[in-house]
């Protein structure tokens, strides 16, 4: 783990003297024979009280005020409490090294809420929308040949060819665009579908002849 993390096992056969093994025990300055801690004595309130399998991690200060990620886990015996396993990460230059950063990721003129983001979103959509409903209806009046009631099918199986209608709200969309209920440009899908599925049925026949 390194040597900014320290290692502590306690045991509560002496609780005076509950530290029997440590690594890098300069982070607190503590050795082999040192006494459990206040904040360690309520950490042992916890995770009685609350049956904890480990704590944390945790915030905590070194004696020379530190700062340390820390997490305790219970050594038990038959449900009862013999031991801790402390880990205590000193993380004071993983702060220092934070606040250096924090100028420089800030901007003050890119604060965009959630909200902003599904305005743009939704003009986005609805500006791609509009572009290949433009690009259809030029389409199809271009094509001097399709009779002016046929038009509106025509169109719509301009869009249904480039999943057009896959986008949100399209139905509803083109019917308000042509003027027509949404049950009218449904029909016309259900007929594109059929006739797509008529076609491969015929296709299917002639490979199977």
């Amino acid at each position: 783990m390194g040597n900014d993390t320290e290692i502590v096992l306690h045991s509560f056969k002496d609780n005076d003297h509950s530290v029997v093994a440590i690594e890098n025990g300069y982070i607190t300055n503590r050795k082999v024979g040192s006494t459990l801690t206040e904040a360690g004595s309520k950490i042992i309130k916890k995770i009685v009280s609350e049956n904890k399998q480990f704590v944390g991690p945790y915030r905590s200060l070194s004696p020379n005020r530190r700062i340390l990620r820390s997490t305790t886990i219970p050594i038990r015996n038959k449900n009862r409490l013999i031991g801790l396993l402390c880990l205590n990460m000193d993380i004071n230059r993983i702060v220092q090294t934070e606040e250096f950063l924090k100028p420089f990721v800030h901007f003050e003129d890119q604060k965009i809420s959630n909200g902003d983001l599904e305005k743009s979103g939704t003009t986005l959509l609805s500006n791609l929308k509009d572009q290949i409903f433009e690009e259809a209806i030029l389409k199809v009046e271009t094509k001097g040949e399709i009779p002016q009631k046929e038009k509106n099918k025509f169109l719509v199986k301009d869009l249904y060819q480039k999943d057009f209608f896959a986008l949100k709200d399209s139905v509803e969309f083109v019917a308000k665009k042509l003027r027509v209920s949404i049950f009218t440009i449904y029909n016309y899908i259900r007929e594109l579908k059929n006739e797509k599925g008529g076609k491969g049925g015929e296709e299917h026949n002639r490979k199977n002849s």
